[in-house]
């Protein structure tokens, strides 16, 4: 999505809380939106440089063609956390899916050596990662893609215990260690291999929008996960809207509105209450 530069003109159309257009991000599962007579640019946020001394908000000093810019973090400025802790806390529950599908199948191995019953999951919607995978939802087309790949792989790999069960009741122990011995080089390989590719598809898809808004009279980089589109917003009637009621009180959000392309409402941010956190920001 390309945002003009800000328009003089949009001043004569400025009414509070939304009911005017609004450029509208994402950050993670919310949609925020922001008046776009105060958007100037948007860019591929690289490295912030963080002084001693920044807030929790604060993301530090962002450099745009020269120019230093105080930066915020609205993922943190919304009670969620960063998004670099998210793809590493992401990447860390994938390693640890990938060691109990190895263990799993270690369990398996273990039951038919000493004759006994394997009591794990032979159900790949229940086993832990299948109870994230089948829920888990991006709107990045590389990781989809990539994810798409265990599905048949790992089905796959739980109907082994089903067949090794049917082995042994026949008595054929020799058949199913062969099978176990061919699923750990085969189907388990894969998996593996999988997941290798999602976590790094993870980390080298984790980019952040830096949005350039004008607030105060200065210049500030909100970072984002990415943006959605140039909208006109209805402002939530007053005695509908949490926020406005006081029942919810996001510090940094102004009031809910409508967009007529989702059903989820848009978080209106609170433009005076950002420009206070990013006045504290010293580039220099």
């Amino acid at each position: 999505m390309a945002i003009a530069p800000a328009s003089h003109t949009a001043a004569s159309r400025r009414i509070s809380a939304a009911d005017q257009r609004h450029a509208v991000f994402a950050v993670g599962t919310h949609l925020v939106g922001v008046p776009c007579e105060i958007v100037q640019e948007m860019f591929l946020l690289k490295d912030v440089r963080r002084p001693t001394g920044m807030t929790a908000f604060q993301r530090g000093v962002a450099v745009l063609r020269g120019r230093a810019l105080p930066a915020l973090d609205l993922r943190l400025c919304l009670g969620m956390a960063a998004a670099t802790d998210e793809t590493e806390q992401l990447v860390t529950m994938l390693g640890e899916r990938e060691q109990d599908h190895r263990n799993w199948l270690a369990e398996l191995e273990a039951s038919v050596a000493e004759q006994r019953a394997f009591k794990l999951t032979t159900d790949p919607r229940r086993c832990k990662f299948g109870l994230w995978y089948f829920t888990f939802q991006t709107d990045d087309p590389v990781v989809r893609g990539e994810l798409a790949r265990f599905e048949k792989p790992h089905a796959e790999i739980h109907a082994v215990a089903v067949q090794v069960a049917g082995l042994m009741k026949e008595g054929k122990s020799s058949e199913a260690k062969q099978l176990l011995a061919a699923t750990r080089s085969g189907l388990l390989a894969e998996l593996i291999s999988d997941f290798a590719r999602v976590k790094e598809a993870i980390v080298a898809q984790r980019r952040e929008i830096g949005i350039v808004l004008t607030l105060g009279g200065r210049d500030v980089v909100l970072a984002v996960d990415r943006a959605e589109a140039v909208a006109d917003l209805t402002a939530v009637e007053a005695e509908e809207d949490p926020v406005r009621q006081g029942t919810l009180r996001p510090e940094f959000v102004s009031g809910l509105a409508r967009w007529k392309a989702h059903e989820q409402p848009v978080l209106v941010l609170d433009v005076k209450r950002l420009a206070q956190e990013a006045g504290t920001v010293r580039p220099g």
